[in-house]
């Protein structure tokens, strides 16, 4: 490896990340947000889904390379496995961390009083969902992460995912001639055709990839030594305060007091838990999983 010299691609922080991670549409969004608010530094430029621009950039490549998809995450799964390779792209991960392109992530103020990533000197981290497939390689780098894994109701998540999808879709059907018409240099299958999920199209398919996450997230923290904690979506809803208070103990937030974590709670909707219960074609779909193994083990055959 080009990095010979160094005996392992751990990075040494002065303090080490949190690593968010959950099923899409899990709640992810909602629990970086709060502890975003309590102090936790998720990146100077990020998506309205909390989402650190420069880490979601990680992830797409790391995906792509490797032939994957977010809703099909075969292949990350194919290439775990493969020590050289994973070794390959780790090295790879170290050298751009370390580089000046990390600043993109940290900010100018940031930059300016931390000079790098591995130097920063507060609580931070990042969050995506996909991590749940790319921690292996994170912890090869921060073997000392701190880690948020984030569940909700699988029929609750298949259903928001049907929902965006089946949105996006009737989008492009509604500008589909504009689009088709266009003059333009690309194909018209590049500027009209669809594009989207189709595997989240129905509640199916959406609920197949939950399990595909939830179970993965399950196997990949099974015995790992890094402090992690599991969120289920629906507990915290039912007591925000208190469960945000624990998490911003993990996160080792000093000032996240509990006058501050009672005015963050204040945006927390609690009506969006077990949502799918107001729905009869939802309720049915629920009858035929519920006694499926991830349902049961967060208790949700038993509502």
């Amino acid at each position: 490896m080009p990095q010979a010299k160094v005996e392992s691609p751990a990075i040494a922080c002065t303090v080490d990340p949190v690593i968010l991670l959950g099923m899409h549409r899990s709640g992810t969004t909602m629990i970086a947000q709060l502890l975003d608010e309590l102090g936790l530094f998720l990146g100077a430029k990020v998506q309205g889904d909390h989402e650190a621009i420069y880490f979601l950039e990680i992830n797409d490549l790391l995906f792509r390379n490797v032939n994957a998809t977010w809703d099909h995450p075969a292949g990350m799964l194919a290439f775990l496995p493969h020590e050289p390779a994973v070794e390959m792209s780790v090295w790879c991960l170290r050298g751009d961390l370390l580089s000046r392109s990390a600043r993109r992530f940290m900010g100018l103020k940031n930059s300016v009083q931390y000079r790098s990533i591995d130097a920063l000197g507060r609580p931070w981290g990042w969050k995506d969902p996909r991590n749940v497939f790319t921690l292996p390689l994170w912890l090869k780098l921060f073997p000392k992460a701190r880690i948020i894994n984030i569940v909700r109701n699988g029929i609750d998540v298949a259903s928001s995912l049907m929902v965006r999808e089946r949105k996006l879709l009737q989008g492009r059907r509604e500008k589909f001639d504009q689009r088709f018409n266009r003059a333009s240099t690309r194909s018209k299958l590049q500027r009209a055709g669809y594009r989207g999920s189709a595997r989240c199209l129905t509640v199916e398919g959406g609920f197949s990839l939950w399990e595909q996450y939830v179970e993965r997230a399950e196997r990949v923290l099974e015995g790992l030594p890094n402090p992690h904690v599991t969120v289920v979506y629906e507990r915290f809803l039912e007591d925000p305060k208190k469960h945000l208070r624990q998490l911003a103990d993990f996160c080792q937030l000093p000032k996240a007091s509990d006058k501050t974590i009672d005015k963050v709670c204040q945006s927390v909707n609690s009506g969006r838990s077990r949502a799918f219960l107001n729905d009869p074609e939802l309720s049915r779909f629920y009858q035929s999983v519920r006694t499926h193994p991830w349902m049961v083990r967060y208790g949700y055959d038993k509502l």
